[in-house]
């Protein structure tokens, strides 16, 4: 039974070593932690942070990282201060809107999230010795179930780690070390460490891409980040490096032996690759205000049609970019993320090649619901509208323009003729056993010519040689199909002149980008190259677009006074000439 005393006795608020354990389910991704850490490099004055991780073999027999450091040349700490750097809650600069940090709770919450121990080494001259503070969330946790007071020692004089020697800066700096890292094994957060490491840089090099674009060095072991802006707006980038590697192997300069020899352009020669700026407008919140950006990739990043997900997109991320945001916060990116319900008729594939980033100031934290951790981040309410309101405007210009590019390749590059030919050609052979066509309406020579002129230069361009070969190859032919690129919602465009249909497949049509070219791809890809995941998604897409063309079609004849006097022929015959002809053509592709 208990006394008085200990009725009247205060208890703790919170037991540290219990509440640490539970708070290490933060949720933090590891570039995410790690990106606390390099926060408070930033803001005590670092020009060089480098990063290392030390692997070695688990109990279970697989590999695991089982420490990471953080090296960087800043400021250093005081005593006070080093001593309360695991101390979480604390900060030098709490609830301050001009820093990049304001909580005191992420770069603690970050290291005990993949490690249950953290070690600080840290010194404010050249002179000074190197000073350490630690913290043990074992030894915590067993401290505070003997009824011991949990608490932080002044910092000690403890040496540092040899293996890190060599990555100390001369002067001042900070030093912090995880260890008894227990959540990165291979095959958790990732296959192996090496594709552990390439997350971390790729993901490092975009929330620090301001920093990195202004000359502040971040390195992932031996490697030093080059920035990577989802904007494509910087020169030097990331990005230009695979993309100047991508195009150099591509540059024939000269034959030897009769083949064809592909030299890498010169360091000094590569380029950058830059976006079209769609628009960049301020939005004022309050007494604030923030800044949204949107572009469009450059045409090297966008190519043609159907290409946003090969080898080279792979390497470009650009499969994460569809529909997503990036929010910068005083320069650092908070968040890359989708925001539900704020793209004008929801995200497709292809606004991959869409930039937009929105930046703001601390002062409208609360305007984005910028929590202690730096994950979730969006905005609310009436930002959240008036973001809406510009993108429902500046997203569907971007996505013109991408159309447009994607047009002009195909035309420049001739991609789609030839697309249809052995269809065509069996076609031709399956008509001579169908009922012959019926249309009266005649047209002159003159407007046959100019017809068959349009035909050819959409398909082949401006040169008059290849234009008569084109139409002397389809001269024949009782159906002529192409997929070329114009303007409108028109799915298909047809023409009859003297008993020949021709008829032209709108490439900038959703039908042909969502459905038509998906399936292309995969139905003329190297056998296992397309995934299992990859080739249901389209067909599932495929069922869907051909339902909805079947209904837009009654839709289209609900227009009509009197769909069931007009039509019914045409329904019919439709119906008829499509069983026919998948009777007589098959396996054609």
């Amino acid at each position: 039974m208990s006394t008085q005393k200990e009725l009247n006795e205060k208890i703790p608020v919170v037991l540290t070593g219990h509440a640490l354990q539970s708070l290490r389910d933060s949720g933090y991704s590891l570039p995410a932690a790690l990106g606390e850490v390099i926060d408070n490099s930033l803001e005590a004055n670092a020009n060089n942070i480098t990063l290392h991780f030390e692997e070695s073999k688990a109990k279970s027999g697989k590999k695991h990282i089982h420490r990471i450091t953080v090296i960087d040349d800043g400021d250093g700490m005081d005593l006070p201060t080093l001593q309360r750097y695991p101390q979480v809650g604390y900060s030098t600069r709490y609830m301050r809107t001009d820093t990049i940090g304001k909580y005191g709770v992420g770069a603690k919450l970050a290291a005990f999230n993949y490690g249950q121990r953290l070690d600080v080494w840290s010194r404010i001259t050249q002179d000074s010795p190197w000073y350490r503070v630690w913290f043990d969330l074992e030894g915590a946790f067993r401290q505070e179930q003997n009824g011991e007071v949990v608490g932080i020692d002044f910092p000690d004089t403890q040496p540092l780690p040899e293996d890190i020697s060599a990555y100390v800066p001369n002067g001042s700096g900070t030093i912090v070390v995880w260890s008894k890292v227990d959540r990165l094994e291979e095959g958790w957060k990732a296959p192996d460490a090496q594709a552990l490491k390439a997350e971390v840089q790729h993901e490092l090099a975009r929330m620090f891409r301001y920093f990195l674009n202004g000359g502040i060095s971040i390195s992932v072991e031996d490697t030093e980040l080059l920035p990577h802006d989802p904007l494509y707006l910087m020169e030097r980038t990331w990005a230009d490096q695979e993309l100047s590697k991508y195009y150099a192997r591509r540059r024939k300069i000269k034959s030897r032996n009769g083949k064809q020899v592909f030299l890498p352009l010169p360091p000094s020669s590569q380029k950058s690759f830059v976006a079209k700026r769609i628009a960049r407008e301020v939005i004022k919140v309050g007494n604030s205000s923030c800044t949204l950006t949107v572009t469009l990739y450059p045409k090297e990043v966008i190519r043609r049609r159907g290409m946003g997900g090969d080898d080279l997109a792979k390497k470009l991320r650009l499969p994460d970019n569809a529909g997503a945001i990036s929010f910068v916060r005083l320069n650092r990116e908070i968040n890359y993320t989708n925001v539900p319900r704020i793209f004008p008729g929801g995200v497709q594939d292809s606004d991959r090649f869409i930039g937009i980033e929105v930046s703001f100031s601390p002062e409208l934290d609360s305007y984005f619901g910028v929590r202690n951790v730096k994950r979730g981040v969006e905005p609310h309410d009436d930002l959240r509208t008036q973001i809406r309101e510009r993108l429902q405007k500046y997203v569907p210009e971007a996505r013109n323009l991408r159309d447009d590019i994607w047009g002009q390749v195909s035309q420049e590059s001739n991609e789609s003729l030839g697309e249809h030919q052995p269809i065509l050609e069996a076609a031709k052979d399956a008509n001579r056993t169908l009922p012959k066509s019926r249309v009266k309406a005649s047209v002159s020579e003159e407007e046959k010519e100019n017809i068959l002129a349009d035909l050819s230069k959409d398909v082949v361009g401006d040169n008059k040689e290849k234009q008569e070969e084109y139409q002397e190859s389809i001269k024949d032919l009782p159906f002529v199909l192409e997929s070329v690129d114009f303007p409108g919602n028109v799915l298909i465009d047809t023409q009859h002149i003297d008993g020949q249909v021709i008829i032209r497949l709108n490439t900038r049509h959703r039908f042909y980008r969502e459905m038509w070219e998906p399936l292309r791809s995969i139905a003329t890809a190297l056998p296992g190259s397309i995934s299992g995941d990859g080739a249901a998604k389209a067909a599932r897409r495929s069922i869907e677009a051909l339902t909805l063309l079947i209904i837009a079609y009654g839709k289209a004849e609900s227009m009509d006074e009197n769909p069931r006097e007009h039509f019914t022929d045409l329904r019919s015959d439709w119906g008829k000439f499509t069983d026919s002809l998948m009777g007589k053509i098959k396996d054609i592709i």
